[in-house]
């Protein structure tokens, strides 16, 4: 039926979506059947943000067998410190080789996706955004051959306004102010102004007034309904769509319900705040939450699943990676 469906529309492109495809265990046997399918259709098969470190270059050739188009990585930081912070679990090593891979194999467009606003995050972690795709641009010309060449290299950085979520372990933590959004960006760009290769790289941001009122909504407690209420009633239905969010209805009624704004985006909770969550059970602990957010505070990496269990509470649920063996037990790792 999926075939069916792209083969009536016209579409030139399918995208494999989800929050981590290399992890997916069909993958390959997937893309041979879609390429099967698709390839003598010219319909581009396109992959989502890949983890550099899990990316496979068998499956990016498969891909280029139909047609090439780009290729997305999700660094989320700029800077090491930052990427342990986050517990990323990348390095700039293996950001820099999935690059090169990705180059050797015929790619010459790369799209990498960042946060701004992250915590602990310093101009530094900021400007370190732009050095990275600069090196990457420079990786490109220096080990493509000229003749190799499809064109130019381009980079393509993305940044978004980072807001800190429920049962994360950033859910006690400060979002930054939309002012404060715009000054980092601000220091990107002039930043990439100064690089080498920077005419290779382009910048591409998120806006901050929907940002700021998606942390409001993310961290809310009940009185936030009224907000939402009052949104409704001035006609704002489809908000979530850029084109049309009114940024004055959601100030007029956060003025008239009395809403404190602040309190629920700017300021940093403590870990021993009752959260208006709190009661809604996920099978993860707020103890282990609050660990985790102590070592990010720390830059304290901790292991995937899949190397030890980190004792987040999720084993009373036993599926999946939770009752697979493990290489080490949660008491080896270093809390």
């Amino acid at each position: 039926n999926t075939i069916d469906i792209i083969k009536n529309t016209g579409y030139e492109e399918i995208t494999l979506s989800s929050l981590s495809s290399s992890d997916y265990p069909y993958l390959g046997e997937l893309l041979d059947y879609l390429i099967t399918e698709m390839g003598d259709r010219k319909v581009n098969i396109s992959l989502p943000s890949l983890r550099i470190d899990a990316f496979a270059i068998d499956v990016m050739s498969r891909v280029q067998d139909v047609k090439k188009s780009s290729v997305t990585f999700a660094p989320e930081a700029g800077t090491q410190r930052l990427r342990d912070v986050i517990n990323k679990g990348l390095t700039e090593e293996q950001i820099m080789k999935g690059a090169t891979d990705a180059f050797k194999a015929g790619w010459d467009k790369v799209k990498l996706y960042f946060m701004l606003g992250q915590p602990t995050e310093t101009d530094d972690d900021v400007k370190g955004i732009p050095i990275l795709a600069n090196e990457m641009a420079k990786t490109f010309y220096a080990e493509i051959p000229k003749e190799n060449r499809r064109g130019k290299c381009q980079i393509t950085i993305s940044t978004s306004y980072f807001v800190p979520k429920p049962f994360t372990p950033f859910q006690w933590a400060a979002q930054i102010s939309p002012d404060e959004y715009l000054r980092r960006k601000s220091v990107l760009m002039e930043t990439l102004k100064q690089q080498l290769n920077f005419k290779s790289i382009k910048y591409n941001w998120h806006d901050s007034n929907t940002s700021i009122i998606e942390g409001l909504l993310a961290r809310g407690d009940r009185r936030v309904g009224k907000v939402i209420y009052e949104v409704y009633k001035a006609g704002g239905i489809f908000d979530a769509w850029t084109d049309y969010f009114d940024e004055k209805k959601w100030t007029d009624a956060i003025e008239k319900t009395g809403i404190d704004m602040d309190f629920y985006t700017l300021r940093e909770r403590s870990t021993d705040e009752i959260l208006p969550w709190d009661y809604i059970d996920t099978g993860i602990t707020k103890k282990f939450l609050a660990r985790e957010y102590d070592r990010a505070k720390k830059g304290i990496v901790t292991p995937n699943c899949r190397q030890a269990c980190g004792g987040c509470g999720c084993t009373e649920f036993n599926v999946g990676v939770c009752i697979e063996p493990k290489s080490r037990s949660a008491q080896e790792l270093e809390y």
